[in-house]
C-alpha cells in the first residue's frame, strides 16, 4: 500500500475516469517544459532574432509566439530570424549541426559564438546588429570604470575570496600600459573610475596613477577600495586634495573583535591598531581641512564572531563621520576558515537590529545592508519594525541619536556637490554618489541594472566584463589595434551587446548567482524598498 502511494503521487479525475501521473513521466515533462522555455528565451534575446521582422516576413498572426515558432518549427522550413543570420548557411556551414538536428541559432547562441562559429559574418554585420538594436548600444558616457589594479593585498581576511595570501606577487599586478596607455581614450568620458583589488595602496605605481588621474582629468571622482593598511600620509594628502572616495573595510569595533572574527592567523591587533591610527590621521586632515563631508565610508562583514559588535561598529563608524556604513552578511562557502553566517537563530536579531538603526538614522546618515537573502524574508521583519514605536526606537538607541544629531544626508550630499564643482569635477546624481556600483538606469519605463551599459570592469590579465558579478566579456588585449583600444568596438561587441539583450527582457543569464542585483536575493532591491525611498531631510 505504501509503495502504492508513493508511484500514485496524484490522481486528476475527469469525467469520473481516473488518469495516474506517474512521477518520472511528471519530472520528465517539468524538465523539457523548463528546457523548452530557456530555449525560446535563448531565441527571443538572441541579437539576430527581429521579433518584428519575423512575424512580418512570414505574416504570422499576433497571438503566435514567434521565439517558440522558430525554435520548433521555423528553422526546419528554411526560415530566418532575421535578415542578420541565415539558417541554410548556418547549417550549410557546419553540417554537424544539420545532422543532429539542432535549432541552428540556438547552437550560435549556446555554443558556435564561443567556437567561432559563423565569426566572419558577424564581423562583417557588425554596424547592422548595432542599426537594428540600439537600445543595446553602451557607452562609457558619464560611467564608471573599475581598474582591479592587483589581485595581491596585505591583509588576511579569512572569509576573503579574492586574496591570495599575504606575501605581495608581482604576477597579481595590472601592466600600466593598460590604464595609462589603453584606457586613456575614454577617461574623458567617465564620471568616476574605482581603484580596487586586492588592495590598491599596495603596488607602487598606484600613488602615480591616482596622482595622474588628478593632475589630469580632474573631473572624474576617483573612488578607493581598501583595507587601509597601506593608507599612510602620502596617500592620505592625494585623497584629501583631489576629494577622492574612499571606503574601508574596518569590520570591528576594536582590535580584539577584529583578531577574532576577521584576521587569519596572529596579528590581527597589531594590524587594526596601524589602520585605525590612518584613518583617524586621515579624518582628522579632513576636518582641519573643512572637508568631512568626504569622510570615508565603512563596511563590515558580518559573521559568527562579530554579530554581537553592530552597535558598538556604528558608533565607532560615526566618530570617525561615516559618510555611509556597509553590512554585508557573511555566506562564504569556498575553502578558506570561516564557517557562513547563515543561521535563523542568528540572522533574524542581527537584520532586526540592522532594521532598526536603518530606521533611527534615516535622513541622518546612509545605512546599507547588502544581504543575500530573499526579500520574502526580509520584508515580514520589515515591517515589524515599521510597527515599532519610532520614540521607543528613539530612546534605546539614544547614544547613536545623539551623535548623528547634527548630520544631514542631503545637506552634505549638496555640500560634496559644491566642492566638487569647485575643484573642477562633475557633479555625481545622489545614486551615483552612495551607491556607484549597485544602482539602475531607467530603459522603456524601467529600472534595470546600469552595469552593461556604463560600467567596466578591468582586470590585471587584461579580461573585462560589466561588473564584478558578471561573466567575462572580453579582453582588452584582443582588441589593440596600432598600439590603441578600439573601444568602440569593445564596449559594443557581440557579447556585451547580447548581455545588453537579455537584461532588457529580465534574463540575467550572464551574471552569477551572487548579483545583487538577482531579484531572488537582492540587497538592490531591498536598498531601493527600504533604502533609495526614504525621506531625507533638507
Amino acid at each position: 500500500m505504501k509503495l502504492l502511494k508513493k508511484i500514485l503521487r496524484r490522481v486528476i479525475r475527469h469525467n469520473n475516469t481516473s488518469v495516474v501521473e506517474l512521477p518520472i513521466a511528471k519530472e520528465i515533462d517539468e524538465k523539457d517544459s523548463i528546457s523548452r522555455k530557456r530555449d525560446i528565451d535563448t531565441i527571443r534575446t538572441s541579437l539576430l532574432f527581429n521579433e518584428k521582422w519575423y512575424r512580418e516576413k512570414y505574416e504570422l498572426g499576433e497571438y503566435c509566439d514567434v521565439a517558440e515558432h522558430y525554435l520548433l518549427q521555423g528553422w526546419k522550413e528554411g526560415k530566418n530570424p532575421s535578415d542578420l543570420f541565415s539558417t541554410d548557411e548556418y547549417l550549410a556551414m557546419y553540417p554537424e549541426v544539420s545532422k543532429a538536428g539542432i535549432n541552428p541559432l540556438l547552437h550560435f547562441e549556446q555554443e558556435g559564438f564561443e567556437a567561432g562559429y559563423y565569426a566572419e559574418k558577424i564581423k562583417n554585420k557588425h554596424d547592422k546588429i548595432k542599426e537594428e538594436n540600439p537600445q543595446c548600444i553602451g557607452s562609457m558616457e558619464h560611467g564608471l570604470l573599475r581598474i582591479i589594479i592587483t589581485h595581491a593585498c596585505n591583509a588576511k581576511c579569512r572569509y576573503c575570496g579574492v586574496r591570495l595570501g599575504f606575501k605581495y606577487e608581482k604576477d597579481c599586478e595590472m601592466d600600466k600600459k593598460f590604464y595609462y596607455e589603453y584606457c586613456k581614450p575614454i577617461y574623458s568620458q567617465l564620471n568616476m573610475v574605482l581603484l580596487t583589488g586586492g588592495d590598491p595602496y599596495i603596488t607602487k605605481e598606484s600613488y602615480n596613477y591616482m596622482k595622474y588621474l588628478g593632475d589630469n582629468y580632474p573631473h572624474i571622482t576617483v573612488f578607493t577600495e581598501s583595507n587601509g593598511i597601506a593608507f599612510n600620509e602620502k596617500f592620505q594628502n592625494l585623497a584629501m586634495n583631489n576629494l577622492f572616495s574612499t571606503h574601508f573595510s574596518l569590520n570591528a569595533s576594536n582590535e580584539d573583535v577584529y583578531a577574532t572574527s576577521c584576521w587569519e592567523g596572529p596579528g590581527g591587533e597589531a594590524v587594526y591598531r596601524k589602520f585605525m591610527k590612518n584613518i583617524q590621521d586621515y579624518v582628522s586632515l579632513l576636518e582641519r581641512n573643512d572637508l568631512l563631508e568626504f569622510a570615508p565610508d565603512y563596511s563590515m562583514v558580518i559573521n559568527n564572531d562579530n554579530y554581537f559588535d553592530i552597535v558598538d561598529f556604528v558608533t565607532l563608524c560615526l566618530q570617525l563621520h561615516a559618510n555611509k556604513i556597509v553590512f554585508y552578511f557573511d555566506y562564504t562557502e569556498n575553502d578558506m576558515n570561516a564557517p557562513c553566517f547563515g543561521t535563523p537563530e542568528l540572522i533574524r536579531p542581527v537584520l532586526k537590529q540592522l532594521m532598526e538603526l536603518e530606521r533611527v538614522l534615516a535622513g541622518k546618515l546612509i545605512l546599507m545592508f547588502r544581504l543575500w537573502i530573499p526579500i520574502a524574508e526580509v520584508e515580514p521583519m520589515q515591517k515589524h519594525v515599521e510597527a515599532t514605536s519610532l520614540s521607543c526606537l528613539k530612546e534605546k538607541y539614544a547614544d547613536i541619536l545623539e551623535m548623528a544629531s547634527n548630520r544631514c544626508v542631503d545637506r552634505e550630499f549638496a555640500r560634496r556637490n559644491e566642492l566638487r564643482k569647485q575643484y573642477g569635477k562633475r557633479e555625481l546624481s545622489f545614486a551615483e554618489d552612495f551607491y556607484a556600483t549597485v544602482r539602475y538606469v531607467e530603459h522603456n519605463g524601467e529600472n534595470i541594472c546600469f552595469a552593461p551599459w556604463q560600467e567596466l570592469n578591468l582586470y590585471p590579465n587584461g579580461q573585462i566584463d560589466a561588473c564584478c558579478w558578471a561573466n567575462p566579456m572580453a579582453n582588452i588585449n584582443d582588441y589593440v589595434v596600432d598600439g590603441a583600444v578600439d573601444w568602440e568596438h569593445l564596449i559594443n561587441s557581440y557579447k556585451y551587446m547580447s548581455m545588453r539583450k537579455k537584461m532588457l527582457f529580465k534574463n540575467y543569464q550572464d551574471c552569477m548567482a551572487c548579483c545583487p542585483m538577482n531579484e531572488e536575493t537582492s540587497p538592490a532591491e531591498t536598498m531601493v524598498k527600504y533604502g533609495y525611498e526614504r525621506k531625507f531631510c533638507k
